[in-house]
Parts: C-alpha cells; sequence; structure tokens
C-alpha cells in the first residue's frame, strides 16, 4: 500500500536531473579538492548521473530490449508511489533475512503502482522477482524517486501536497 502516488516522466525527470548535476559540477569547480565536502558532492554527482542514467534507459531501451522481457510497454513514465511504515518494516525484516541484500528490490517492488513490469495480477515475489530483473541503474532512479515521495518535508520533486491512500 503506497500513499502520494505520482506519475513521474522520464523526460521532466531526466532534465531535473541534468539540472542537479550541472549545479554540483559547478558547485565542486569552485571548491577546492581539500574541502571535506568535496568527496561527498562528488559521489552525489556520480549518484545522480547513474539515476540518469536508469531514466535514458527506461526511456530510450527498456522495451526495445530483449534483455528485459518484463518490460512490455513503451511508456513515457511510470507512476510510484511512497511505501507506508508498515512495508518499510516489512522491507527491513527481509533484508536483514537475506543477509542485508535486496533492499533496493523490494522498496521499488512495494513502491511502483504502475509500470510495465508489474501487473494486477501478479504477487509481491512475482513484482519483486520481476523488478529484481530490471536494469540496476533504472532500479536505482526509481528508488531515490520513491525515497523522494516518501520525504514529509516534501523535497520530492514531483509530490503532492496531501498524502493519499490506494
Amino acid at each position: 500500500m503506497t500513499f502520494n502516488d505520482t506519475y513521474i516522466t522520464f523526460e521532466e525527470s531526466i532534465a531535473e536531473l541534468e539540472e542537479q548535476i550541472e549545479d554540483i559540477a559547478d558547485e565542486l569547480e569552485d571548491m577546492d579538492e581539500d574541502n571535506p565536502l568535496y568527496p561527498q558532492r562528488a559521489q552525489q554527482r556520480a549518484d545522480l548521473a547513474t539515476q540518469r542514467k536508469g531514466a535514458v534507459w527506461a526511456r530510450d531501451r527498456a522495451f526495445e530490449s530483449d534483455d528485459f522481457g518484463m518490460w512490455d510497454e513503451d511508456v513515457d513514465g511510470v507512476t510510484l508511489g511512497a511505501v507506508r511504515a508498515g512495508a518499510m518494516d516489512s522491507i527491513k525484516s527481509e533484508v536483514a533475512d537475506n543477509g542485508g541484500e535486496g533492499s533496493e528490490i523490494l522498496l521499488v517492488a512495494d513502491g511502483t503502482v504502475e509500470a510495465p513490469y508489474v501487473g494486477e495480477d501478479m504477487t509481491d515475489d512475482q513484482e519483486a522477482a520481476a523488478v529484481g530483473q530490471l536494469h540496476p541503474y533504472y532500479r536505482e532512479w526509481c528508488a531515490a524517486r520513491i525515497n523522494e515521495l516518501l520525504d514529509p518535508e516534501g523535497n520530492g520533486t514531483h509530490s503532492s501536497d496531501s498524502p493519499k491512500e490506494t
């Protein structure tokens, strides 16, 4: 069960990520490499670049790729939602049982409301299995968007003002 369900277009997300990457690049250009914040900001820029690649893959190649058959429809975006506390607790429990592996996969599976790789007739395990087969950069993009929607301060670029239950 999710809240704050939001349709996110790949094109808009790519543009926003490119702007954030450029802003950090400008900041790094003006920052001394000895500054203790430099490595953190450089890593943040690299993470955003990876997310951008994930959105580009979803927009341009996911449907066309023979390697990702679970992406069965050409779309310009997906609907994601913030996961509720009970789902987060369940994810943490499952991850602990799996030796710390799979948190991103479970988060994306639980936070995906509508996308080509999930269906109403799929069980939670089937959704997690489908998400586990997606391109890893897309999963990073998707997990970051879900985390933005989860932010109670409304820092997500796509979040609405009031949560709605689905």
